[in-house]
């Protein structure tokens, strides 16, 4: 490839725009010539090995700040993710704070085994091919070098560089379950070992796998003394299969313990409110999680440590008496989100139910005199809730 002037060049770099001559200035505050010939093929060569367009700023950085760079990446291309701490290359702090710590190890010639050390990312991973990387795999990858021995990492990773995707994508969203639901808990970490070696031979990462990760997640928080780390990748899935089913199946009409129907505080959220043409009734029982877990095929009843932890409110979401999705909400600084939307059998609800979902949210936690500006009875459902 002959090199062009990034200064010159008609069409200008990665297509539409120069982005080299956006960057020259801050290349040469951190000792780069952004006319260098390596600069203008090494960001070119580093775009093309990332599939994922959240990879191509931070790889394109990083190539470019030393001729060598790309030997790296290219070795390791985990690497991309670690050095710009999950991808993140968007401003000029952030790719000076990269510079800083990337550039001067690359120049001494340290080995990649070191510079992977620095960035505290394990070693092993350095087999997983730039098709697999994506900033979304970032905390997984974090929690795999922080806590699990090199040797399972090593045994883990697939041998066929195309299943590394589906590895990451699968353990990425595992992770996130487990996390989430009983952060730092000492079981986490035996709990991505085992998926990470059940996951080994296994193909997945289309959505409806991705969907029976997370029902494997739900099943080891709920029975953390029943599951065995001997157990293989079917028995996992025959056991979660049959867990689901005994939930779907409980007899919860039937049952007369008043702990069914103790109700759990969803202070500052409504009870029963509309909003966007959907109606949102707050789950607050463990029998009102049991009725939809079974109207609704999935294993919502799960979640009532959960809810009674505080760290979730789960509502059941409805239109003209029909339900359509099962949302829980989260509390997190300075706002509220709703981190799952579930329809029938875990299904992908349709736009209009995440949108009013995601609106719920918002008005939970907007500017009071916002409030004025929507349907009155929801306003003043709100401003109850919110006190």
């Amino acid at each position: 490839m002959n090199a062009v002037s990034p200064w010159t060049a008609p069409t200008g770099f990665a297509g539409e725009h120069n982005s080299l001559k956006r960057l020259a200035r801050e290349l040469a505050m951190n000792g780069v010539n952004p006319s260098a010939a390596y600069v203008l093929e090494n960001t070119a060569a580093a775009r093309s090995m990332f599939h994922n367009q959240g990879m191509h700023e931070a790889a394109e950085w990083l190539a470019a700040l030393h001729p060598r760079a790309l030997e790296y990446l290219e070795q390791a291309p985990v690497l991309a993710l670690a050095a710009s701490f999950g991808g993140v290359a968007g401003t000029r702090q952030q790719r000076a704070y990269i510079a800083m710590n990337f550039r001067p190890m690359i120049d001494r010639g340290e080995r990649l085994r070191d510079v992977l050390r620095a960035y505290n990312t394990a070693f092993p991973l350095r087999a997983l091919s730039a098709s697999a990387i994506r900033p979304g795999g970032w905390k997984v990858i974090r929690a795999i070098s922080r806590s699990v021995d090199p040797s399972t990492i090593a045994q883990a990773i697939p041998s066929r560089a195309k299943s590394h995707m589906g590895w990451i994508n699968a353990l990425a969203v595992f992770w996130s379950i487990l996390h989430r639901r009983r952060p730092d808990h000492p079981g986490n970490v035996e709990a991505l070992r085992w998926m990470m070696l059940a996951l080994r031979d296994e193909r997945v990462g289309a959505p409806h796998q991705l969907d029976f990760i997370e029902q494997i997640a739900d099943f080891m928080i709920c029975e953390t003394g029943r599951w065995n780390r001997r157990w293989n990748w079917t028995r996992m899935v025959r056991e979660t299969q049959d867990w689901h089913a005994a939930l779907a199946n409980a007899q919860i009409g039937a049952a007369s313990d008043p702990k069914y129907d103790r109700p759990v505080p969803y202070t500052g959220f409504p009870a029963e409110v509309e909003v966007s043409g959907h109606r949102f009734v707050a789950l607050q029982s463990l029998r009102a999680l049991i009725v939809e877990g079974k109207a609704m095929h999935h294993c919502v009843a799960s979640y009532y440590r959960d809810i009674c932890s505080g760290q979730s409110r789960i509502y059941s979401v409805s239109q003209d008496g029909r339900r359509l999705a099962t949302c829980e909400f989260r509390v997190l600084p300075g706002r509220v989100r709703a981190v799952q939307i579930k329809g029938p059998c875990n299904a992908q609800p349709c736009a209009s139910v995440i949108a009013a979902c995601d609106r719920f949210a918002a008005l939970l936690t907007c500017p009071i005199g916002d409030l004025a500006d929507i349907e009155p009875a929801t306003a003043m459902a709100f401003r109850e809730a919110r006190g």
